[in-house]
């Protein structure tokens, strides 16, 4: 057998739904060359080790699949099946995520044989959800995710380059592999900074690989608890790197990371108060006449502030505004509209409660709807708010927003558990009078009438 130039691993700890979409995505590459697949099962507690071998039974070809009696994690399990690869190199991915391009092996392989001082090679990746449904292209050339590409960025950010990306050279991957810590958090972060110490990474900008956001996975832990221990372990690994690799501690790095700490204490400083958006988001007023809708080119906008009073110009002709206060739900300890007149008018619509003098918005893009008289046209009005602080538990009404948050959280949940029902009314009637129920039905109530 022709030794292969790329060895594809998948390493798979209860990844069952997605297992067959994963191995499947491997076999459809387009090569010049040849490559083999090696899976290897975690011990598993669902059915994915049947799967995989129900896989390699039906695709035989190049595929090696091993399994571990006893979970050994992830590092562990990493580094054994990596010393089974045959291919210069080694192109990695979860098992939970799957390949899109079909030329990915190709081009990546191109990238690095073009390149002799690059021995790493990585690509963009489309995001999807545990469901296996598109959520947003491009995660890195949308800046939707930052991408670590150097080791102080990596090293500071605890960051990402998508391993289910990864081409790398088998016997620097194998070096590497020696001094891995096996009992890291996260094994990708180790590789990671030690891929940076020794070479170049050389970065694909097309999205190849899909990456599915799942709960319960290593890096999406299920409980707080979980995540607070893989936080601390992933501390322990900075302060590591840190020791092993000082002459790397650049002023960038020493930049980055107070930056990153500035927006850590910014976001948390927000949200004590209760007001996350202040200062980042906006509060936007649309206005119409009789005859056309909301549009943005005839709006406004406004920083969104804790408090505000303003005093906005209305375009002649305007029957209606529609204000949006800010982009997430959120409370208003008040909301008013005056006119020019001294005369407050009520909103003739909003998809918020009212509480008191104001409004609590459980859902995303609060707005109201108000009507203005027709009599003549109004000059101005004036719009004034209060955000609440909702999340500062020194509040006086800290808990009467919180039990009412709650309340309304259950009657959304309730209207769900509504809209199922009504449609599983629907489909039983379909049913019932459907040829298929008709008859047999006839035929039992025939045999209970002969009784």
């Amino acid at each position: 057998m022709t030794q292969p130039v790329v060895s594809i691993i998948c390493t798979v700890y209860n990844k069952a739904p997605w297992i067959e979409k994963t191995l499947t995505s491997f076999l459809e590459q387009k090569t010049s060359f040849t490559f083999e697949v090696l899976v290897i099962d975690d011990a598993s507690t669902d059915s994915s080790w049947e799967l995989i071998q129900k896989f390699q039974f039906q695709n035989k070809k190049n595929i090696r699949i091993f399994s571990n009696s006893v979970n050994q994690g992830i590092a562990r399990t990493w580094v054994e099946i990596c010393s089974k690869a045959n291919g210069k190199y080694i192109a990695r991915c979860d098992g939970d995520d799957f390949w899109l391009d079909p030329y990915k092996l190709q081009k990546q392989v191109d990238l690095l044989e073009s390149n002799p001082d690059s021995s790493w090679s990585n690509s963009d990746f489309d995001i999807y959800d545990d469901k296996g449904e598109f959520v947003s292209s491009a995660g890195f050339e949308s800046g939707a995710i930052p991408f670590a590409d150097t080791y102080e960025k990596m090293l500071a950010t605890k960051g990402f380059t998508m391993a289910s990306t990864w081409l790398v050279e088998r016997d620097l991957l194998l070096e590497i592999n020696e001094g891995l810590d096996l009992a890291t958090a996260d094994d990708t972060f180790n590789l990671q900074l030690e891929l940076f110490q020794r070479t170049k990474l050389s970065y694909l900008p097309e999205a190849t690989v899909a990456y599915v956001i799942n709960t319960g996975s290593d890096s999406r832990p299920i409980s707080f608890e979980h995540q607070r221990a893989r936080f601390e372990k992933l501390l322990q690994t900075q302060k590591e790197f840190v020791r092993r690799y000082p002459e790397n501690i650049t002023e960038n790095f020493v930049d980055i990371l107070l930056e990153r700490n500035n927006e850590f204490e910014l976001a948390l400083s927000c949200a004590s108060a209760g007001l996350e958006g202040i200062g980042f988001e906006s509060v936007k007023v649309y206005f119409s006449d009789d005859i056309s809708g909301f549009s943005e080119e005839n709006s406004k906008s406004f920083a969104l502030k804790e408090e505000a009073a303003l005093e906005i110009d209305l375009p002649v002709g305007c029957r209606r505004i529609r204000i949006d206060l800010s982009e997430r739900p959120s409370f208003y300890d008040k909301v008013s509209v005056e006119l020019s007149d001294g005369l407050v008018i009520e909103p003739s619509w909003t998809n918020g409660i009212s509480y008191e003098d104001g409004f609590f918005f459980i859902n995303s893009d609060p707005q109201l709807i108000y009507d203005l008289p027709s009599k003549e046209d109004s000059q101005v009005f004036k719009l004034y708010y209060k955000g609440s602080q909702i999340n500062r538990v020194s509040s006086p009404d800290y808990l009467v927003k919180r039990l009412l948050e709650n309340l309304m959280e259950s009657q959304r949940e309730l209207r769900l558990v509504e809209e199922n029902f009504n449609k599983l009314e629907t489909e039983i009637a379909i049913i019932k009078n459907s040829r298929r129920w008709k008859i047999p039905t006839a035929v039992i109530n025939f045999f209970r009438r002969k009784k």
